[in-house]
């Protein structure tokens, strides 16, 4: 059998080699080979969900099957599933039963989500939150990524030319929209969802 040529994007430039290693121990029915480039002859792309944000994704879909790479199985993996074409999720924290289920369904250009990536996509809770930290605005997020600065509203104030006032605005309008109770918590909720809005 031929092996499948699979181009790993990463920022990364040791992921790559880590992912055919990681594939390698786990799939005894498969033979890989690296791809240097993105082109025609390539059967499987992976994403490296920790340095490429959703929005740099698309370019990388609809050409093969496309699988996502995680550390582990979170949250944030609904911004790419839902908009992208993707064929399924590998992660660390995986099974070696499901690492093989996804590879040789991806492979088909099938999809298969295992069940944890599964109640993750169609949790409500997770969908209610996915729309919530969609709905925060550049601004919110400027503001949010200096108060992790450890910025006082002040600094952010001075920092974004605005008023207090309206730091403070900004900061009340997110936790709204978010359903968090206290600053920490507002933090934690956008980081779990995508750590790429940071």
């Amino acid at each position: 059998m031929k092996p499948l040529d699979i181009f790993v994007v990463s920022k990364n430039s040791i992921l790559p080699n880590y992912i055919f290693l990681f594939l390698k121990e786990f799939s005894v029915d498969l033979s890989f080979r690296l791809a240097i480039e993105l082109n025609k002859k390539v059967d499987l792309v992976i994403i490296d969900t920790g340095t490429i944000p959703p929005e740099e994704s698309m370019e990388y879909t609809g050409h093969c099957p496309v699988l996502l790479f995680a550390r582990s199985i979170s949250p944030f993996l609904i911004s790419y599933t839902k908009k992208y074409e993707i064929n399924g999720v590998l992660s660390l924290d995986m099974e070696q039963d499901g690492i093989i289920q996804t590879l040789n369904e991806s492979t088909k250009g099938d999809i298969y989500f295992n069940e944890e990536m599964i109640s993750i996509l169609f949790s409500p809770k997770m969908n209610e939150l996915s729309e919530k930290v969609n709905s925060i605005t550049s601004r919110e997020l400027d503001i949010v990524k200096l108060m992790l600065m450890d910025m006082t509203n002040e600094e952010i104030a001075k920092h974004l030319k605005l008023s207090v006032r309206t730091v403070n605005a900004h900061k009340g309008n997110i936790m709204r929209k978010i359903g968090a109770k206290t600053t920490s918590g507002m933090i934690k909720m956008i980081l779990d969802y995508s750590p790429y809005l940071i």
